[in-house]
């Protein structure tokens, strides 16, 4: 049994002085072996959700307060929940998974403010994030706020309404959560509010999927910005001690019924949540190869070996760098 794991671990003159577990062909059963346990978690996934899938635990609510609360700490006012901006954003979020697209303009052309519109709210500003295959509110957050440029887009001083959609469906052949976060101000309110703020358009960079708005079309200031006639002001709702209560600038109430309790959150709490088990499995291979080249190196060179191929630290920094872009392939991105 020594010999066998000696063989195999180290560089000894049975294996040519490399650990069989590093030849070509025992890498390229690690690599079908990774494809094929791949495609086992998204079959048993289908065929079992409920034990393996992936957990969200994402609320309207949590969102708007952690958005308001990033605005005060940088001295910002709070937005109110409004609830055509909401219906626009579980508009949008539908025709994403319908359409089979992750960007803010559609295939067929439509752009965010045509949801915006079509939900009656009648904008002077206006903007949108997006993000997916992230499991808590916070997360959604936390990436936003990473990006300056979504980052600029949540903390613009202008916007005086809010708008929240999360969704559950499949887009792009896989099973995601999709979070659309609208913004907006009435011409009443950009006008007391002392005009608008350029924003520019928000491209995600290295973060698990999120999105910010483009350039809204013709009347507007930039990325996500537009300018309309004066319109009477949507009432728009402010979450307070986790109750949701209608207000307005005339300070009217009105009922928030428009939202669905589908578009409100996301929960799933599988047995087994496939994105941790698919990051433990490349964390535990990540181990496994930096285990093997080290050993290799300080056996080398502590025996003084030559080979003619033998880059174990280059090899060692290779498979760390790929693993880490596969690890960070797996967390959520934002638009």
């Amino acid at each position: 049994m020594g010999d066998f794991l000696r063989h195999l671990f180290t560089p000894h003159h049975t294996n040519n002085h490399r650990a069989r577990a590093l030849h070509l062909d025992a890498l390229l059963f690690y690599a079908l072996a990774l494809v094929f346990f791949n495609l086992f978690l998204g079959w048993f996934q289908k065929a079992r959700p409920d034990v393996l899938g992936y957990a969200t635990d994402i609320h309207l609510e949590q969102l708007l307060i952690a958005t308001n609360a990033k605005r005060q700490e940088a001295g910002l006012s709070i937005l109110g929940l409004n609830a055509s901006l909401s219906q626009a954003a579980a508009k949008k979020a539908e025709d994403m998974f319908a359409k089979d697209y992750w960007a803010h303009t559609s295939p067929s052309g439509a752009t965010p403010w045509e949801f915006v519109t079509a939900a009656g709210y009648q904008y002077a500003v206006a903007g949108e994030n997006l993000a997916k295959n992230f499991s808590t509110s916070q997360a959604v957050i936390d990436a936003w706020i990473a990006s300056p440029s979504h980052r600029d887009n949540l903390l613009k001083s202008n916007y005086k309404d809010i708008g929240f959609a999360i969704v559950n469906g499949v887009l792009n052949g896989e099973e995601t959560t999709l979070v659309v976060q609208m913004f907006g101000s009435q011409s009443g309110q950009t006008l007391a509010a002392g005009g608008p703020v350029a924003v520019k358009p928000v491209e995600a960079a290295g973060l698990p999927n999120v999105v910010s708005t483009p350039e809204a079309p013709a009347r507007k200031e930039s990325s996500p910005t537009r300018e309309s006639l004066p319109q009477a002001q949507e009432p728009s709702v402010v979450i307070s001690d986790s109750a949701l209560t209608a207000v307005s600038s005339n300070e009217k109430q009105a009922p928030y019924n428009v939202l669905t309790q589908k578009f409100m959150e996301s929960i799933n709490r599988p047995v087994v949540d496939i994105t941790s088990l698919k990051k433990g499995a490349l964390g535990a291979m990540i181990v496994f190869f930096c285990a093997l080249f080290i050993l290799d190196a300080w056996i080398v060179t502590r025996r003084r070996i030559t080979r003619v191929a033998g880059h174990s630290l280059a090899h060692t920094m290779f498979f760390g760098i790929l693993f880490f872009i596969l690890i960070r392939s797996l967390g959520g991105s934002i638009l």
